[in-house]
């Protein structure tokens, strides 16, 4: 022990002694400050006087640093590069590169930005927005769950929510920013209750193994008992898994046996970007997820609603899109006239919607596709789109023909058979006119379409009241059989149901079972006998819950679903009084007489 002790001493002489500078330490030297660390006792006075200056020195530096703004900095890099040239010391190249590389990627985050506008037309600040959102972790690193970020994106449909995420992953993909450019999709619609959990674990944990951006859909349809996951995921970055599963095949299996290996316990969502989007306002959103939800969101942002001027500056892109698409797919090299954008003014402008108008195109791509399959050649065919005569036509050096012609026709022999059906019916009289008169309503309005006239919106739902046995249902699936005939209906399926299908049994079921009920009648009609059971009084919280839902989706889907609420006259005339709002969105009532 001493002997370590006097080589010790003998080495603080050596390093730290008056002739220290013109020794030498060696090997052994430095083996014995290893074995035997030092200590303050070790030091000298003076050489802890070193040290406290040094430590005022640094806490005086990072004082100035602190007051250093960009332009002293730039200043000092001046002055240095006077005195050094371009070989900087290692802190201040460090430093550069790192300026340099923030530089780069304001570069990269500018040119994405600037090609998602070229896409996403009259949405510049919300395409702003997101491009910061997903700039933010580059600037202030991961959220304190390990996130990359957490972006809710609300507005309404057809505003360019989906397609400005999906490019903006496939642009960070090409800058390799992120290092994968497919985004995984999770629609929470899906998922209703306990029955749908082992899909949704399957589902997130596919997402989270092949995307660095997944997006939730429908996050204001979400069921209750899928809320904690979803708050879990935002504020830890994983999700705990209520089971035990194992992989197989890339499959997670359940399993019930303690001596599985290699059992996944979690879902990893750390890296990455998890985007939700909703057609709901915060505000309102809010009172579905709860503020847990929304305090863990790094970025809120809104799209803009589109205007008619917006709508203009669309028509241009929309119309080249459709020219190329013609050209490639169809060889038809197409002209399309200035009269189509007067024509499509008058329409698509009233409704300040970009679906119409992209519906218009998508017909319009229809019916070009059977007139290349009735005029077959291997050559390119040249025509103009024009709209005269209150029609639109495709025009060649020889021909003339109109665009309807080319278009599925109305199905004559179904519309006979249907009258027939309504005739061999006993009575009901006004009810037969009523159904009969539907065709030439909606005939008017095609005409006024074709004629460039504002068209009616009115309300197609209905009421049926009166006794059982008085044909309400065989109507309704009349009107359904009908309404697919004549071309207002996509499907002409009829779905009947009762509140037990549309009810759910526990907290949080309601909705989304409603919404599956819903999602089966689009493009026909959803029938819903004894309607009035759905409202038991104020207290009903699933009913009025199924009642909200039913509202909205008739709202979202009024061009593609007719519901008829049927039922006794008093029972349902109580049923429309607890509910003015319901009311104004049935104006079609029918009363049905006893035979």
């Amino acid at each position: 022990m001493t002997n370590r002790k006097n080589e010790k001493d003998e080495l603080m002489e050596k390093v730290f002694g008056k002739n220290a500078p013109n020794r030498s330490i060696s090997q052994e030297d430095i083996d014995i400050l290893k074995n035997n660390p030092l200590d303050n006792a070790d030091l000298s006075p003076e050489w802890q006087s070193i040290q406290e200056n040094s430590k005022k020195l640094q806490e005086q530096t990072q004082a100035i640093l602190d007051k250093f703004t960009d332009a002293d900095f730039e200043q000092l890099k001046t002055e240095l590069r006077k005195d050094f040239g371009d070989s900087l010391p290692i802190e201040q190249q460090a430093e550069l590169t790192i300026i340099h590389a923030q530089e780069e990627l304001s570069k990269q985050f500018t040119k994405i930005e600037e090609e998602i506008n070229k896409i996403v037309l009259s949405q510049k600040d919300y395409v702003h927005s997101l491009v910061t959102a997903f700039r933010r972790p580059t600037v202030m690193g991961l959220q304190n769950s390990g996130l990359k970020g957490c972006i809710l994106v609300v507005g309404q449909k057809a505003t360019g929510r989906h397609s400005s995420i999906n490019l903006i992953t496939k642009l960070l993909a090409e800058e390799n920013i992120i290092n994968i450019g497919e985004i995984g999709t999770i629609d929470l619609v899906s998922y209703k209750g306990k029955e749908d959990e082992n899909n949704f674990f399957q589902d997130l944990y596919t997402a989270s193994n092949k995307s660095q951006v997944i997006v939730f859909d429908s996050i204001e349809n979400i069921a209750a008992s899928y809320l904690p996951y979803i708050v879990e995921m935002v504020s830890e970055g994983q999700l705990t898994l209520s089971k035990r599963y194992t992989l197989k095949e890339r499959q997670l299996v359940e399993t019930q046996t303690t001596l599985a290996k290699d059992t996944i316990k979690t879902i990893g969502f750390k890296g990455k970007y998890l985007i939700f989007i909703s057609s709901k306002d915060t505000d309102k959103l809010l009172e579905v997820v709860g503020t847990n939800f929304i305090n863990n969101m790094s970025d809120v942002i809104k799209t803009n609603k589109i205007t008619k001027e917006d709508l203009l500056l669309i028509y241009p892109v929309k119309a080249q899109e459709f020219i190329t698409k013609c050209l490639n797919n169809l060889n038809v090299s197409l002209n399309v006239d200035d009269t189509i954008k007067d024509y499509l003014t008058v329409n698509y402008l009233e409704r300040e919607n970009v679906a119409y108008l992209n519906n218009f195109f998508d017909k319009t791509y229809e019916a070009l596709a059977q007139y290349k399959l009735q005029n077959i050649n291997s050559q390119t065919t040249y025509l103009t789109m024009k709209y005269e005569d209150s029609q639109i036509k495709f025009i060649s050096e020889d021909l003339s023909t109109n665009m309807e012609d080319y278009l599925p026709k109305i199905l004559e022999d179904a519309k006979e058979e249907i009258k027939k059906e309504l005739d061999n019916l006993v009575g009901l009289d006004e009810i037969k006119q009523y159904v009969l008169s539907l065709e030439d309503f909606y005939e008017a309005q095609k005409i006024r379409e074709k004629q460039g006239l504002k068209t009616t919106e009115v309300s197609k739902h209905m009421i049926f009241t009166g006794n059982p046995g008085t044909g309400k249902t065989t109507i309704a699936r009349l009107i359904a059989k009908y309404l697919k005939a004549i071309g207002v209906l996509s499907n002409g399926q009829l779905i009947e149901v009762s509140r037990n299908d549309l009810v759910g049994k526990y907290l949080g079921h309601t909705a989304p079972q409603t919404m599956q009920v819903i999602k089966s009648a689009l493009g026909g009609i959803l029938f819903i006998d004894e309607a009035y059971s759905l409202y038991r009084g104020s207290n009903d919280s699933f009913g009025l819950e199924a009642i909200d839902t039913l509202v909205k989706a008739m709202e979202d889907n009024r061009d593609d679903l007719i519901v008829i609420l049927a039922g006794y006259t008093k029972e349902m005339k109580e049923f429309l009084e607890s509910n003015s709002g319901l009311a104004s969105r049935f104006p079609n009532q029918i009363e049905f007489p006893d035979y």
